[in-house]
């Protein structure tokens, strides 16, 4: 401009050009970066999820049908016959092959475990419910159609005992009507079930529950389809010699079952998923330490789990009336590491210190020189004396000295 000043005119066009080519950068730069841009269309809209175009690489963000949805129905059967003592979700329920991917892997859920003896019993919706909601499924997804129950028989029960059956099964379809008592004739003859009646099933449970310490009926054992026809297997047609070699926890477990007959044997090896059902007490508001704990502090509920506690698990009763070791939240499940029972001497109590022997009882005082809770044995300072002595705590400030108080004055004291 031959070092002239620009004008007016000449810097408004000068300031357009610039903006126009920040505009067009900053566009070709974002295409470059993002690629293109896929229509935003509401998830409700079939005909514009159909219509929208792939992202290059076939991805779609979106779910392409409704089948994705972890949702089904289940049918509850009116009446339904199984073998064997555990009642499972597949026996009670029934569902269509478009469900079958949600409900397939809990099918082998156990819902009632049949006592000895009981060879009918009536599943209701709400146990269902409340079972898989303890296994952690999700029930506001599942529609649940059919009967409100479903009254199952045990087909493996023997004949000698329907008669008995066919009472029970009349009492367990009328719950809240007077049920007629079994005549005395009837009872009579009645036949037990056949004490050597054990099917493989049941054997392995039992052998897992002894290796586990846990109740049988808490067990819930998934086996393979292969294995289904071989653990249905019963004694004394069948002898078995169960040999295990994974079953010292919860998960994969196997056993190397030797099936024996009279004139051949076989060797197999049975897998299985083993989980278990927990009476889990949870901290249900929060509780600073040293808290007395009250019945209002917890709730108590019924859980399935993959693995056990390293640390032993408390019911309410062992709860209630102790203190507690440290702040607890809610959700917190009770175990032994998270109480501490009530120190009933302190350091530096005087505490009653009672000796028996024979018909005479002697009674001193004596000064506490650290606390201790009920049976719990500290030592105390004979003020006169000035010995230390081991004593046994019986009660408030109370103590015994020699041998610890018996377990009826202890159970009394609590």
């Amino acid at each position: 401009m031959n070092n002239r000043r620009l004008t007016k005119r000449k810097q408004a066009q000068l300031f357009v050009l610039l903006t126009a080519l920040a505009w067009a950068t900053q566009t070709l730069l974002h295409q470059w970066g993002y690629g293109q841009e896929v229509p935003s269309v509401p998830l409700s809209d079939a005909a514009a999820l159909a219509a929208m175009p792939d992202v290059p690489g076939g991805e779609k963000f979106v779910p392409g049908d409704a089948n994705s949805t972890p949702t089904g129905t289940l049918e509850m059967r009116q009446d339904a016959s199984v073998y064997g003592a555990d009642i499972t979700l597949k026996q009670v329920c029934r569902w269509s092959d478009e469900d079958a991917p949600a409900f397939t892997p809990i099918a082998d859920l156990t819902l009632v475990h049949l006592a000895a003896g009981v060879s009918f019993r009536t599943i209701s919706v709400d146990d269902v419910r409340q079972t898989l909601h303890g296994a952690g499924v999700n029930i506001a997804m599942i529609n649940f159609s059919g009967v409100t129950s479903c009254g199952v028989t045990r087909s493996d029960a023997l004949a000698g005992e329907s008669q008995t059956s066919v009472q029970q099964w009349i009492d367990a379809q009328q719950p809240n009507a007077a049920k007629p008592a079994v005549s005395a004739q009837l009872a009579q003859n009645a036949s037990e079930i056949d004490p050597n009646f054990h099917t493989l099933h049941d054997l392995l449970v039992a052998d897992l529950a002894q290796r586990l310490s846990i109740l049988p009926e808490d067990l819930q054992l998934s086996f393979s389809p292969e294995d289904e026809k071989v653990i249905s297997l019963a004694e004394p047609c069948f002898k078995f010699d169960i040999r295990p070699s994974r079953a010292r926890a919860l998960g994969n477990v196997s056993w190397d079952v030797k099936v024996l007959t009279d004139s051949s044997s076989k060797k197999i090896t049975i897998n299985a998923v083993a989980r278990a059902w927990e009476q889990q007490v949870a901290v249900a508001k929060p509780l600073s330490i040293h808290k007395l704990l009250s019945p209002s502090d917890f709730t108590s509920h019924r859980v399935l789990v993959d693995s056990l506690s390293d640390h032993q698990l408390l019911g309410l009763d062992q709860c209630v009336g102790q203190q507690a070791a440290t702040e607890l939240r809610p959700g917190v499940i009770m175990t032994s590491q998270l109480v501490d029972a009530v120190p009933l001497v302190r350091a530096g109590q005087l505490v009653t210190v009672n000796l028996t022997r024979g018909t005479v009882q002697l009674r001193a005082v004596a000064r506490a020189m650290e606390q201790g809770a009920l049976g719990q044995t500290i030592k105390v300072r004979n003020e006169n004396t000035r010995d230390l002595l081991d004593v046994t705590i019986t009660g408030p400030q109370e103590a015994r000295l020699g041998e610890p108080a018996p377990a009826d004055e202890v159970s009394q004291a609590n």
